[in-house]
Parts: structure tokens; C-alpha cells; sequence
């Protein structure tokens, strides 16, 4: 049977069409598949650039940790020194004038030890913790709880920040009722108020709220607790620590006595610190651990493989995939920098 001219070209069409329409699926499916690559690449990438982040900052922590627990064994063990040297005297007696400077240099060196930079302890000999309230006292020269005789009005400006308030203390109220209006008067300012164990106002507040306990107070009253007239600038004071408090009874020239049970209560408290420390240690080890466990990457040379392809990523960076990886991986600029040194 014979075919028509136009039959074999309308054949010859469908088959060029066919392979056509083919030819663009297989393009569309190359093009998908090379996107889905770059997609579960880029995943990949995030995944190591976050373990990165994350083991950096657990490491960091880590660190910090081991630095305040050396730092409080020496501080321990050189408390444990002095008290040796005094263990050899009569508890009611008091060091000679030599024995007292010796003394005195000693608890200095202890405190310097404590507060360098690096040190990784806060003014209170605790592990230093960003996120700590920040804690001043009044000054024990102030007296705002007693009853008195007389009402009193003061007001109060907070340094720099403006922040100012004004307080009334009537006529012989109570000490529980004049601490409630203290800390009614500073709640909207974020700063809370309580007494310390000497009975002193402790005034304390979040990093973000604490720029007032920073800075001198200016303070006018009625002569009844504030001197009348001018005002009067006060700075807020630092909370005493065992160390401080051991220096105070050195000054003074206390008995033995005095400096041992200073000296034992300067070593419960480092004590307390340190197993405070050593639980906090256990756990970013911990952590550590677990991170190390999760990865999804078994093969260590997959993982070196991948992780020095995202750092040449990083290091000549098209803007396109620097973005991208930083957007997925919901990290920052700090933690990619650390991450590549």
C-alpha cells in the first residue's frame, strides 16, 4: 500500500515533535535534579556550619568553666596556706605588726588573683555569667527603713539615664512597710529591691535595665534620713565577697580567731562555687557528647570532605550562596567567623 507524501510528513513532524517535547522533559529533569543537588548540598553545608556554631560555643563555655574552677583552687588552696600559717598562734591573740602586713599582702594577692581579667569569676567569686542581674547595695550610712518621728519625702535622680522617683515614708512606719514602698517605687523602673543578710538594701536589675545602679544617685530630702538642703551624690556599692570581708578583718587587726572563721567561710564559699561549676562542666560535656553522637555524617572523610568545601564557600563567597546558607542556617556573622578560624 502506498503513502501519501503528506502522510510521511505529518509522520515525519509527529517524530520530530516527539523527540523534541522529549528533549525538553529530559532538560527540565536535568535542570530539577541539578537544583535539587545544589538544595540538598546546601543542607548538607548547613548542617556542618551549624554543628561548627553550636560545638564552638559549647567549647567556649567549656572553657570558661575550666578557667573559674582553676582559678578557685588556687584561691582555696591559698586560704588553706594562710590558715596554716595562723593555726600555729592562740586563737584570742592578734598578729604582731610584721605578721600583719605579711597578712595583708597575701589576702591582696588573692584578690588580685580573683578579679584579672580572665579570671573567669564575677565580683561575688561566682562563674561569670553574662545573663546574671547585676547587684549594687546602699551605702550603710543610709538609712531608709527605720522608723522615724518625722514624715519624709525624697527624691531621687538615677545618673544619666534620668530615670528619677520620688518616695514617702510617713512617721513611725514600720521597717517591713518602708521596704514595700522602696520596692514599690522602683518596680517601674525594673529594679528590684530586697535587704542583704547585714540588713542593707540589695538593689538589683537585668543587664538591659541596670545602666541606673551604674551610676551616682542624687538624693534630697528633709533632714529626716537625707540632709536637708543640697542634694547629695551617693554611688551605689559593690556587694562585699569573702575575700573583701577577709581584708576588712586584716585592716582591723582582728584576733586569730576572727581571721580563721573569715578564712573558713571564704573556703565554703569558693566550695559551693566549685561544685556549682564542676555540675556545669559535666553538662557541656555532656553536651558535647550528644552533638558528637547525632551526626548524621558517619564517614570522617565525607565529613572533611564537606566541611572544607563549605569553608571554601565562605572564604570566596558569591553573595547568592553566602546568603543562602547563612538564612537556612539561622546563624550569625560571629559564629561563621568562628567557625572559620
Amino acid at each position: 500500500m502506498l503513502v501519501k507524501s503528506s502522510e510521511k510528513a505529518q509522520a515525519i513532524d509527529l517524530v520530530n515533535t516527539n523527540k523534541s517535547d522529549a528533549l525538553v522533559t529530559s532538560t527540565k529533569d536535568s535542570a530539577n535534579n541539578l537544583w535539587k543537588n545544589k538544595i540538598v548540598g546546601r543542607e548538607e553545608q548547613v548542617k556542618v556550619l551549624t554543628g561548627w556554631a553550636q560545638r564552638g560555643a559549647l567549647s567556649q563555655a567549656l572553657a570558661r568553666a575550666e578557667q573559674s574552677e582553676s582559678t578557685i583552687r588556687n584561691l582555696y588552696m591559698g586560704l588553706e596556706k594562710l590558715a596554716q600559717q595562723l593555726n600555729t598562734q592562740a586563737a584570742n591573740t592578734q598578729p604582731q605588726p610584721m605578721q600583719q602586713q605579711q597578712i595583708k599582702v597575701q589576702i591582696a594577692s588573692l584578690q588580685n588573683t580573683a578579679n584579672k581579667k580572665g579570671s573567669g569569676l564575677d565580683t561575688q567569686l561566682k562563674i561569670t555569667d553574662p545573663n546574671r542581674a547585676i547587684s549594687k547595695q546602699l551605702n550603710a550610712n543610709i538609712d531608709l527603713l527605720s522608723a522615724r518621728p518625722h514624715e519624709e519625702n525624697i527624691q531621687l535622680v538615677m545618673g544619666r539615664s534620668g530615670k528619677s522617683l520620688s518616695l514617702k515614708l510617713p512617721a513611725y512606719q514600720d521597717e517591713k512597710t518602708n521596704l514595700a514602698a522602696i520596692q514599690n517605687a522602683f518596680a517601674p523602673h525594673h529594679i528590684n529591691v530586697e535587704l542583704n543578710r547585714e540588713n542593707r538594701l540589695l538593689f538589683s536589675a537585668q543587664k538591659d535595665n541596670a545602666a541606673p545602679l551604674l551610676e551616682p544617685w542624687v538624693m534630697s530630702g528633709q533632714g529626716v534620713r537625707i540632709a536637708a538642703g543640697n542634694p547629695i551624690s551617693l554611688q551605689l556599692n559593690d556587694l562585699d565577697n569573702p575575700l573583701n570581708e577577709l581584708a576588712k578583718i586584716a585592716d582591723k587587726n582582728a584576733t586569730i580567731a576572727q581571721h580563721r572563721e573569715q578564712i573558713q567561710t571564704a573556703q565554703r564559699h569558693l566550695k559551693a562555687n566549685l561544685i556549682k561549676i564542676q555540675a556545669q562542666k559535666q553538662q557541656l560535656q555532656s553536651q558535647l557528647e550528644q552533638l558528637d553522637s547525632a551526626s548524621s555524617l558517619a564517614n570522617t572523610d565525607e565529613l572533611l570532605a564537606l566541611s572544607l568545601g563549605v569553608k571554601q564557600h565562605m572564604q570566596n563567597p558569591s553573595v547568592n550562596s553566602v546568603a543562602a546558607i547563612m538564612s537556612q542556617a539561622n546563624i550569625t556573622r560571629n559564629m561563621v567567623q568562628y567557625s572559620l578560624t
